[in-house]
């Protein structure tokens, strides 16, 4: 059985963060990835939000806060490539069939 180093979450929303965080809390190196939003300051808006949720939430997403620094927020159109050098995908976008294709 080979071992999961890297992952990618593709979906920052509620669900893709959790995912993120429960990898990290096991030492999993992490890319939370979503689209690019229109007009934002960061690229990685989404995902950088959803940090930020997962760092207040209650009760706590990590087990220790230093698990966050295993995740690393990033986006689909700038970082797509980077998904070539991660172990393991997970697919938690929104329940829209075309979307998903």
């Amino acid at each position: 059985m080979s071992e999961i180093k890297k992952a990618a979450v593709l979906g920052a929303g509620v669900m893709g963060g959790a995912i993120a965080a429960h990898l990290a809390n096991a030492g999993v190196s992490i890319m939370l990835m979503d689209i690019v939003p229109k007009g934002a300051i960061s690229r990685n808006a989404i995902a950088e939000r959803a940090m930020e949720q997962l760092l207040k939430g209650e009760p706590p997403a990590f087990m220790h806060k230093k698990a966050a620094n295993l995740i690393t927020p990033a986006n689909i159109e700038d970082h797509l490539d980077l998904l070539s050098g991660v172990d393991w995908i997970i697919e938690a976008i929104v329940e829209d069939l075309k979307t998903k294709r």
